[in-house]
């Protein structure tokens, strides 16, 4: 029996862990196009970007680790979805500007469902808006 790309696709769809895995693997594109514009590497503030991209994915490998580093910084609040750190380098795909909801939101990737990680989180998002403050906060530094 012969399945078509789309047969196994959708297949695959209804298991979590491919959601979150495909939802990650639509990001990948716009990070490199980003990263060699002159909004990326060409910018101080790209480079700033990129690197806290790079660290929170690299992190978000590790949700144990992210969770002590949320009790060492003392996280509390909670989003406001104001979709700064759906636009961190680059717009999410599933971000939906118009209602400011998450297209995927029970099946995100672990690096939005963790962010903010580190008190230098809420910096790179506040780079991308700063007249709106953050719902998260950290009481250490």
């Amino acid at each position: 029996m012969k399945y078509s790309n789309n047969q196994v696709l959708n297949f695959l769809m209804q298991y979590k862990w491919f959601r979150r895995s495909f939802y990650n693997m639509e990001r990948f594109p716009p990070f490199f196009k980003v990263c060699l514009s002159k909004e990326g590497f060409g910018s101080s503030k790209g480079r700033q970007l990129i690197w806290g991209k790079f660290r929170r994915v690299c992190l978000s490998l590790f949700p144990a680790l992210c969770h002590s580093l949320h009790q060492k910084y003392e996280l509390s609040g909670g989003c406001v979805s104001c979709g700064a750190s759906c636009k961190l380098l680059f717009q999410c795909p599933h971000w939906d500007e118009s209602t400011h909801l998450c297209g995927v939101y029970e099946d995100r990737p672990s690096i939005c469902r963790l962010f903010p990680i580190t008190p230098s989180d809420i910096k790179d998002r506040d780079l991308v808006l700063p007249d709106k403050s953050c719902g998260f906060k950290f009481s250490r530094e």
